[in-house]
């Protein structure tokens, strides 16, 4: 009986030291869940705290940069020659900011802004320049500007595709308006924005969205290369350049019209010929009028009497 009594024995100590011991794993194991939340939390932490993009606040601060004045920062073009912002002082400037490795927006914008390029000889082709900036300073480098250039065939004088150091980036995103963050899923929110910056260097108007008709984008700029405002459209005759040279700016402005059929500009004289024609034909009666006038029977018996 004896050597029974042994195995029971250790049957009885171990029945009852289950429970505590299960008890105690059960404790480590909460214990253990526990450390693994928190450290998980801890490791999610700078997520909680990142910025997401609010588009209504990016188109305020957008807007609140109307009337700021860029300073003169300076970027590289494709060849490594330095392109400044006072190289455009005096005619406005378009400033598109983009990322070449954006996918669909930054392709469609600039793609938009080749309808430029159809209207330049009627605007005047140097009477503005055109500024597209890459803002992700860690990809966007000379060569990958002008890789995306290339990429959609952009062959327009006074276009630069160009890059810069992170500060300029930051200093002129904050003159112009311009948000911009990293992605959750790669890439950068932004705002899809079109800067037009006047002859002085100041910020004058954006236009948003990646796709626009072509007046919306060429008729602020005409206006912006005779000297009219955009929330008053109407020539001022009395600010306008005095001289010949006033004058043919004056006429050429009536003259440049928009066809909607092709979607540009184009300089149309015929008003003026109009108004020509007109006087020619008005003083040419005028002329018969006074000969026939003269030489009626009447005049000519009452000089006689």
């Amino acid at each position: 009986m004896f050597y029974l009594l042994v195995p029971l024995s250790f049957a009885v100590l171990f029945s009852a030291a289950l429970p505590a011991w299960a008890q105690n794993n059960e404790v480590k194991g909460i214990k253990l869940y526990e450390t693994t939340v928190s450290t998980t939390k801890l490791q999610v932490q700078p997520e909680a705290n990142q910025q997401y993009f609010d588009p209504v606040e990016a188109l305020k601060t957008s807007q609140g940069a109307i009337g700021n004045q860029l300073g003169d920062y300076t970027f590289l073009n494709h060849s490594g020659r330095k392109v400044r912002l006072s190289d455009y002082r005096g005619k406005p400037l378009i400033i598109s900011m983009i990322y070449t490795h954006c996918p669909f927006i930054c392709v469609t914008t600039t793609r938009n802004l080749t309808a430029l390029k159809e209207s330049r000889e009627a605007l005047g082709a140097d009477s503005f320049g055109v500024l597209t900036i890459g803002f992700d300073t860690d990809n966007d480098t000379p060569e990958e500007m002008d890789n995306f250039a290339k990429r959609l065939d952009v062959k327009v004088p006074n276009w630069e595709f160009v890059s810069a150091d992170a500060e300029t980036i930051s200093k002129l995103s904050k003159d112009l308006g311009f948000v911009f963050m990293p992605a959750p899923e790669g890439g950068f929110n932004h705002t899809t924005q079109t800067t037009f910056i006047d002859a002085n260097g100041k910020v004058n108007l954006h236009v948003y969205g990646d796709e626009f008709e072509n007046r919306t984008l060429l008729e602020p700029l005409k206006n912006m290369i005779y000297n009219v405002k955009n929330t008053d459209p109407i020539y001022d005759f009395e600010t306008a350049e005095s001289g010949f040279d006033g004058i043919a700016k004056s006429v050429r402005f009536f003259c440049t019209v928009y066809d909607s059929q092709t979607g540009k500009y184009t300089v149309d004289y015929s008003f003026f010929y109009g108004i020509g024609l007109g006087i020619l034909v008005s003083l040419f009666i005028t002329w018969w009028i006074v000969k026939e006038f003269r030489g009626s029977p009447k005049r000519q018996h009452g000089h006689h009497a």
